[in-house]
């Protein structure tokens, strides 16, 4: 199986199986006829929800029942799984892209494989199942405006990975709140992980913003109308984490104009953390 043949099976793959299907090993000699959007395969139980049954995220405060951080965790998942689906598509829809941009989002697939495994075995550990609740295509709507690798990366890794910096540490601080310290872990580690995500995003876009233009403002013109630079943060920006993915100071200031400059690595204490 070569890379092409991989990322079809990625995306258009019924099974969870196929979803998690170990990488080949590189080449970047298999090149293929730009694909267009398709809505990827999916498990009976997994396929998009109509949008009367979809199930919102619970409040923070209901956390402390073990079905609210099912359902926050399903979602999550959901997340992961469409983002594997995404990169899959990225690996055919732009064959003529760096090599560099090809062999890491097959880097990164293999996060999110792993993030997708880690939350079903949470999901598991709490007694429920992925796949026990409806999901949504909220990564998906933007897909089919997606017509470079500079506007995926703006979408993927500057929007959806970018705001995760801010609401994985979030959601860790929630979840060990209430005494779930298994799930804020998880949290934790994604973030990390988000970190070197966002760095793939950001790399590209500076490698591709003219010298007399800002990566700001390219990053903006690059968005589509399913998403806006408000979209690419949470309530407190993790300025700190923005800085190790290689954001400037400038985009960072710009997107968060509150934020402060913090020197070190010591890291900020977030208003909703329990205190010790």
């Amino acid at each position: 199986m070569n890379v092409i043949h991989y990322a079809e099976r990625l995306l258009c793959g019924d099974t969870l199986e196929d979803k998690l299907a170990s990488a080949p090993e590189w080449t970047d000699d298999e090149r293929c006829d730009p694909w267009p959007w398709v809505e990827p395969g999916r498990p009976a139980d997994l396929r998009i929800a109509p949008k009367r049954t979809r199930k919102r995220l619970p409040h923070p405060d209901s956390l402390d029942d073990p079905e609210m951080r099912v359902r926050c965790l399903h979602t999550f998942a959901n997340h992961e799984l469409m983002a594997i689906e995404l990169m899959a598509w990225a690996l055919l829809a732009y064959p003529d892209a760096p090599t560099t941009f090809r062999r890491g989002l097959l880097r990164i697939i293999a996060d999110e494989q792993r993030h997708l495994r880690t939350y079903m075995e949470r999901i598991a550990e709490l007694g429920s199942r992925f796949g026990d609740l409806p999901v949504n295509d909220h990564f998906w709507r933007c897909a089919p405006s997606l017509t470079t690798p500079l506007k995926w990366v703006s979408a993927m890794s500057l929007v959806f990975e970018q705001a995760n910096l801010d609401h994985a540490p979030q959601y860790a601080a929630w979840f060990e709140r209430v005494g779930d310290g298994r799930s804020a872990q998880i949290m934790r580690n994604i973030e990390a992980d988000e970190i070197h995500h966002v760095g793939f995003g950001a790399r590209f876009l500076y490698d591709n913003t003219p010298e007399t233009r800002s990566a700001y403002d390219v990053w903006v013109e690059n968005l589509t109308f399913h998403n806006e630079p408000s979209r690419a943060r949470g309530d407190v920006c993790n300025r700190e984490a923005r800085v190790a993915a290689g954001l400037g100071e400038d985009f960072i200031d710009r997107l968060a104009p509150g934020s402060k400059r913090r020197s070190g690595r010591t890291r900020r204490r977030l208003p909703w953390a329990p205190t010790s």
